[in-house]
């Protein structure tokens, strides 16, 4: 059944006895549960949280986080499968919740997950293609070393490393490029938001959906435009959480390297002038993204596969998808007592 919003106690209670450090981590307080699960969302309509329930009690649940993908033929609605918990006494309520889910959307997405979630979800008829690929650049590692919560004979030699990684200095962004701040998205990155259609399956995103992450109360977001001369080229959205600032989604009007070397610099070189800024990350799946984020000095530190479900045999061939961290809550998510990836 739907989650209710009454229920929202009892669902963080599942959850956090679920996931371990479950009370360090950011995406089950209250406000953001609410924000994940209750707040309206304009690209979904019906419940986004579901549980099955025995004598009264939550035995397991699954979240919808939408995602909408340009498909060869139409767009495709799509479920990324969030906060997917049963309890250990609970012997098949994650697959009910799995098949359960499956009917509401033309494939199920996973990106990430813990060991044994990777572990099961081939077994469940899951495919992996591709991975969400974590680069970062250290850019103040001693307000790191000041602020990280570790103790023991690691933390000097990781100050010495990351002083190390945090050289050199990002580049200069190239001539013509620049950058403005907005308060929300409007209208005028209308003609960026569609992708073509074709071999690789990307995002389609919405004023309303964009603007809707950004209202996540786990982060604090930052949208900027980028412009070449006098021409808007694309968008990019930080999020900054303990330390730790994101680039969490970027979206450009072409595909080739220069542009994306120049998109790359000033949305590393905007997020490393946030004071609180310990290190950069930035989490794409492209090939494209990956090389451009490599020359400006990123290191490659941790990959989420990607996995998909199509039961319906809807795709004819596995898929190239073209994702990012604002197509789930690795947006937001953080430990925040452990929040850094270097």
């Amino acid at each position: 059944m739907a989650t209710q919003p009454s229920e929202q106690p009892a669902l963080a209670q599942l959850l956090q006895s679920t996931f371990p450090t479950s009370s360090e981590v950011n995406s089950f307080v209250p406000d953001v549960l609410r924000w994940k699960y209750f707040s309206p969302h304009p690209e979904w309509s019906g419940p986004r949280s579901y549980i099955v329930k025995k004598d009264e009690l939550i035995a397991g649940h699954g979240g919808i986080w939408p995602v909408h993908l340009a498909g060869r033929e139409a767009p495709l609605n799509v479920i990324h499968l969030i906060d997917w918990a049963a309890r250990r006494s609970a012997t098949g309520v994650g697959v009910l919740l799995l098949r359960k889910l499956a009917g509401f959307s033309d494939l199920l997405l996973t990106i990430g997950g813990s060991d044994e979630t990777q572990t099961i979800l081939p077994r469940l008829g899951y495919q992996q293609s591709g991975e969400l690929k974590m680069q970062v650049k250290v850019i103040r590692p001693w307000l790191q070393f000041r602020t990280a919560v570790e103790s023991g004979w690691k933390r000097p030699v990781r100050l010495l490393r990351n002083s190390l990684w945090s050289l050199p200095s990002l580049p200069q962004a190239p001539p013509g490029w620049r950058i403005s701040r907005i308060p929300h998205f409007d209208s005028s990155v209308e003609s960026l938001l569609n992708p073509s259609r074709g071999a690789t399956l990307a995002s389609i995103r919405t004023v309303a959906g964009l603007n809707h992450v950004l209202s996540c109360p786990a982060a604090t977001f930052a949208p900027f435009l980028l412009h070449q001369g006098g021409q808007l080229r694309g968008y990019f959205v930080l999020a900054t959480v303990a330390g730790q600032t994101r680039i969490a989604d970027l979206r450009l009007d072409a595909e080739d390297p220069d542009s994306w070397k120049a998109a790359s610099i000033l949305s590393a070189r905007t997020a490393a002038e946030i004071p609180q800024t310990c290190e950069i990350v930035a989490g794409f799946s492209t090939k494209q993204a990956h090389q451009a984020f490599a020359q400006a000095g990123f290191r490659l530190r941790h990959t989420l596969p990607i996995f998909y479900y199509d039961p319906r045999k809807i795709l004819s061939q596995v898929p190239s998808f073209d994702l990012s961290m604002f197509d789930g809550d690795a947006c937001f998510m953080s430990n925040l007592k452990h929040p850094f990836l270097t």
